[in-house]
């Protein structure tokens, strides 16, 4: 036999095997695979390492918030530029935050409601974010109007979300209008950590990747004191070792004592408030322009020494 009618033979069975093969009906391999516990250990440390993860609300009736469930066990090794940079908060803002703000449920009309105008026009006319405790308190209306970012910060043992058509307002629950809310969780996590995170929230909001990358000075950060409950003061601790200035808003009983300079019946709220490093700056009356001057003032200039020196 010749070359060519071998090779012509050869051709014609590889052609007979292709179609065989294109013939037999495809299978699928079904078998499954042996478990590994590693794959299972390795996902759930991954779970438990996960410090931060951020959510789509929308609450009931509402507007749509970024809702971030953190984890602060290690305040030290918390990626805080992070979360900024994925959320667009890392532009370096100037900051208002509110400690022991609770709005009066027993009296709905009381006459904060002009004092809140006076914060969020200032706080829009200085592209300041507002820092509050995620629950109602009586911003959230006129923080809406002007446009302003309105973050809350809460533990997530405290809070209570928002139903559908409620037939009352719980006091712990999350208030619409905020833009975006932090709960504080994570294990051997006590309720005043969310006062040590939210002092340091203040700062990296005020700092941004400008003034980090740059070394240009950060904005600055006002907190405007209310104590409308006795779970502030730590968080009013964690601003006097930050040598950052506070308002003194009249309206509380403990309030009203050191603007009066009464004798201040708790003792743990006396102390914190004589001490001598503390920026205080008390105001005699809820008005809205002096708030706003007050606001606009201390987002410019910070003073060097205590006011009450």
């Amino acid at each position: 036999m010749s070359e060519q009618g071998e090779e012509q033979q050869g051709d014609e069975l590889q052609e007979d095997e292709q179609q065989q093969q294109d013939q037999q009906p495809f299978q699928i391999d079904t078998q499954i695979p042996p478990e590994d516990a590693n794959v299972f250990m390795t996902q759930q440390k991954l779970e438990q390492n996960q410090v931060w993860k951020c959510f789509d609300f929308l609450f009931p009736a509402g507007k749509l918030a970024k809702l971030i469930k953190v984890n602060y066990t290690q305040p030290k090794t918390f990626p805080m530029t992070e979360i900024l940079t994925k959320l667009k908060l890392d532009d370096g803002l100037p900051v208002v935050n509110f400690i022991g703000c609770r709005q009066n449920f027993d009296n709905p009309n009381s006459n904060r409601g002009k004092f809140y105008a006076g914060i969020a026009r200032a706080c829009h006319n200085t592209d300041a974010v507002i820092i509050d405790n995620g629950i109602t308190t009586g911003i959230e209306k006129f923080s809406l109007r002007r446009n302003c970012t309105l973050i809350g910060v809460a533990s997530e043992q405290i809070v209570s979300y928002p139903k559908l058509n409620p037939t009352k307002i719980e006091k712990n629950e999350l208030s619409n209008g905020h833009t975006h809310i932090f709960l504080i969780g994570g294990e051997n996590v006590h309720l005043g950590t969310e006062a040590l995170f939210k002092i340091n929230l203040c700062k990296a909001i005020a700092t941004g990747k400008i003034s980090k990358t740059q070394g240009r000075p950060r904005c600055k950060i006002v907190n405007i004191l209310f104590a409308d409950s006795n779970d502030c003061f730590d968080e009013i601790r964690e601003a006097i070792i930050n040598k950052l200035p506070i308002i003194v808003v009249r309206g509380s009983h403990l309030c009203n004592q050191f603007i009066d300079q009464e004798k201040i019946l708790d003792a743990e709220f006396e102390d914190i408030m004589t001490d001598k490093d503390g920026f205080f700056f008390p105001l005699k009356k809820l008005d809205s322009e002096v708030i706003a001057q007050m606001v606009h003032y201390l987002l410019t200039y910070t003073p060097q020494k205590p006011k009450q020196q």
